[in-house]
């Protein structure tokens, strides 16, 4: 055996070692990294349905169906920071008859002081419902904390020609609105809503908001109020989708343009209050189809209007000044994830949507979203819905929006390598920009055979989603899949399903996650709940300007108590390049050890100590990623190694067969051109390129020209990222950045 294949053979085995090791590692860390408390211990009955909602306080509001007991419901406490759940109360009225038979919604309302409204709805089968045909009535059920949860006492969803419940596919949706009403919407061939003042007495029969005579099938509608106090209730149909030259069968296409208009609908009401704080007139003449109106005339390729085909997968969201935007994922002919931004507004004083934007490159589904305070939207979705879409598709993939959704980043893959089927994900994303994703992850290809495992992933990002370095699966045991395997992948739970796996961020900006756990062949299901143990933290405010005469800003730094293993030190790095400060910056904490057992605040101060100046080559392009510059210093150092190893081959010929002298000199001084070009290129590189993601933000707002040497004089100012390192128990959190500019 040759040396060298004998030391590939010790290498193999230390690498084997190596591997098991990691492995056993990876299996403690996720065992330190999340603290998990099962909220039922269930020995009879079975739990299903999670729901979780984050207030605007940050607490947490959780809860599941029990199949013996109805409706259970926690809420967490600050006395816990926000990241243990309270005691767990039974919903009144929630059991026998009106037993849920989907996912409970929950909506809050803050209002002055620590007494929050609360209001959750649900939907159960009517007891005179033909078992060919099931219906569903629809309950709410409201607390005015300290107090508790009282219950309509009358299903809310009969109408005099539907005494006995409505067809439904889905969860009635819950929304306040600024008067502090409560608003409840629902319907799968027709689209209902009831207003109550106070959350429990709503009026009968409800309304519908669907123009007279028009066909519809919905999964169910979705409802929010904007900042504006304007009501908003939206939802997608498909009743035309199999119609002849329905967009949805992909039939009409001549010359790359879709001259269709029937398919999939996009349907929108919206209600204007006469002032903010006033009462509202609902009606149906506030409805009108996207498909016919704003999405007409504005494309080349769908000159006739967009016509989607998506059934119960609709997000409503609020971007950062509260307007309302849209995203879904289409099922056919391409499964899209696609979203409509707030344009302004039309004549009649109603909200202008966008034509539809795809964000995808894979067949997509089950998209997810949340927003930031600073207003960028972060949104996820799983890949490959089709089992026969290309491997590459299979993920959980995320793209982020700083622009109200105008533009998104080019979409990553935050699942493990070999994923096999990831799905149904959900995002957070805490004050300090930091994202969290979970997800569903089956142990192995789906049979359908009803013996189909999934853990929960987690994967997290402290540079806003540009990358997700914390990739974690969360549960210790593998779980019964709750979804039937479909084609395309279910968008949303049924009734014959059990829920998938929610994610929120509490006041301790502590990712958490429910699910429910039930193992192979068991009858019994719980609800996991599951908190984040690492560090986490926060920077309030995020952003300050600095001057001579203004030198100095205060901010205060949030670190959680759980997942610090001691004392805290403190310290600062330039936030896109990881190195020191420059040198007209300084930080300074107070105090600069803190102990989190005993407090979670503590003061930094950044000072401007010197003149402002821009650095011209910081730090090198990523090799990962080179700009375009860079690219023709490569090669030409290629080629100077090429040249080199040249002319030492001319050189030992040259002795062995006495070449001239000549010939040896031009070869030698090409060599040294090359080398000399290459340098050239180097030093004068910083003029032409553009900032990588590896290089310092720095960014001359006026005066002398981008990436000059200084940007000094003339009113300049600098703008860089400070980013707060926490360092405890030999390890070190990045709690987040503050944005500096300084002149």
């Amino acid at each position: 055996m040759s040396k060298w294949v004998s030391g590939l053979c010790r290498f193999r085995s230390i690498a084997f070692a190596g591997c098991v090791a990691l492995i056993f590692s990876s299996v403690v860390a996720r065992a330190q990294t999340f603290k998990i408390t099962n909220l039922t211990s269930n020995s009879a009955s079975k739990a299903s349905f999670p729901t979780m909602v984050v207030d605007g306080s940050g607490t947490l509001n959780v809860a599941w169906i029990d199949n013996a007991k109805g409706i259970q419901f926690a809420r967490s406490t600050s006395a816990a920071g926000g990241t243990a759940l309270g005691a767990v109360v039974t919903i009144p009225g929630s059991n026998g008859q009106a037993l849920p038979a989907f996912q409970p919604q929950i909506a809050v309302r803050t209002v002055s002081g620590p007494t929050p409204n609360i209001e959750i709805v649900w939907a159960a089968l009517d007891p005179a419902s033909p078992a060919s045909a099931p219906t569903y009535d629809v309950f709410a059920s409201r607390a005015n904390l300290p107090g508790p949860f009282v219950t309509t006492p009358l299903a809310i969803s009969t109408t005099p020609t539907t005494p006995n419940g409505v067809p439904l596919a889905d969860s009635p949706r819950v929304a306040f609105d600024t008067t502090g009403a409560v608003d409840v919407v629902w319907g799968q061939n027709n689209v209902w809503i009831s207003q109550s003042i106070d959350g429990t007495q709503f009026p009968s029969p409800p309304m519908s908001l669907m123009p007279e005579n028009t066909p519809l099938d919905t999964g169910g509608p979705r409802i929010a109020v904007d900042a504006a106090g304007n009501i908003f209730v939206a939802w997608t149909d498909e009743s035309g989708k199999n119609g002849a030259g329905s967009y949805c069968t992909g039939e009409v296409m001549a010359n790359g343009t879709v001259t269709n208009a029937s398919g999939g609908n996009f349907w929108i009401n919206e209600t204007l209050p006469e002032s903010v704080g006033t009462p509202v007139n609902l009606s149906a003449t506030n409805t009108r189809n996207l498909s016919k109106t704003d999405w007409v005339g504005v494309n080349s390729k769908f000159p006739l209007g967009f016509y989607g085909c998506s059934y119960d997968n609709l997000n409503l969201f609020l971007d950062g000044i509260g307007r309302l935007h849209l995203l879904w994922s289409d099922d056919s002919p391409f499964q899209d994830v696609l979203t409509s931004e707030n344009h302004g507004n039309r004549a009649d004083g109603f909200t202008l949507f966008s034509f539809p934007i795809n964000l995808a490159t894979h067949s997509a589904a089950s998209p997810n979203v949340a927003v930031d305070k600073n207003g960028s939207f972060y949104v996820t979705w799983s890949g490959s819905p089709d089992p026969g879409a290309p491997k590459d598709s299979e993920g959980i993939f995320f793209s982020r929006s700083d622009d109200a959704g105008s533009t998104f980043t080019t979409e990553v893959n935050v699942a493990p390598s070999g994923s096999i089927s990831p799905a149904f994900p959900q995002i957070a994303v805490d004050p300090n920009g930091n994202v969290n994703v979970a997800w569903e992850q089956p142990t192995a290809a789906l049979k359908g055979d009803g013996g189909d495992m999934f853990n929960v992933f987690f994967a997290r990002s402290t540079d806003k989603g540009n990358t997700f370095p914390t990739v974690l699966q969360v549960s210790t045991n593998p779980s019964v899949l709750c979804f039937k395997p479909t084609n395309p992948i279910q968008m949303t739970p049924d009734k014959t399903t059990c829920g998938s796996v929610q994610i929120g961020v509490d006041t301790s900006s502590t990712p958490d996650m429910v699910w429910v756990s039930q193992a192979s062949g068991s009858a019994i299901a719980d609800i996991d709940f599951a908190t984040a143990t690492f560090p986490t933290g926060s920077i309030s405010p995020n952003a300050a300007t600095l001057s001579a005469s203004n030198a100095l800003a205060n901010f205060t730094v949030t670190v959680s108590q759980s997942g610090f293993p001691g004392p805290i030190t403190f310290s600062c790095v330039n936030g896109d390049t990881g190195k020191a400060l420059p040198s007209w910056l300084s930080c300074s904490f107070s105090p600069q050890t803190l102990n989190p057992s005993q407090s979670n605040t503590d003061t930094l101060t950044i000072s401007r100590v010197g003149t402002p100046t821009a650095g011209l080559f910081i730090s090198g392009p990523s090799s990962r990623n080179l700009p375009g510059f860079a690219r023709p210093v490569a090669w030409n150092a290629i080629l100077a190694m090429l040249w080199l190893i040249a002319a030492l081959v001319m050189v030992a010929l040259g002795r062995r067969r006495a070449l001239s002298s000549t010939f040896l000199a031009r070869g030698l001084l090409l060599m040294t051109l090359t080398i000399a070009l290459t340098v050239g290129l180097v030093s004068c590189g910083g003029s032409t390129s553009s900032p990588s993601s590896s290089t310092t933000t720095t960014t001359t707002t006026s005066g002398g020209g981008a990436g000059g040497g200084g940007g000094t004089g003339g009113g300049n100012s600098v703008t860089m990222h400070v980013a707060v390192l926490a360092q405890s128990g030999g390890s070190t959190t990045n709690l987040g950045t503050v944005t500096i500019t300084a002149q």
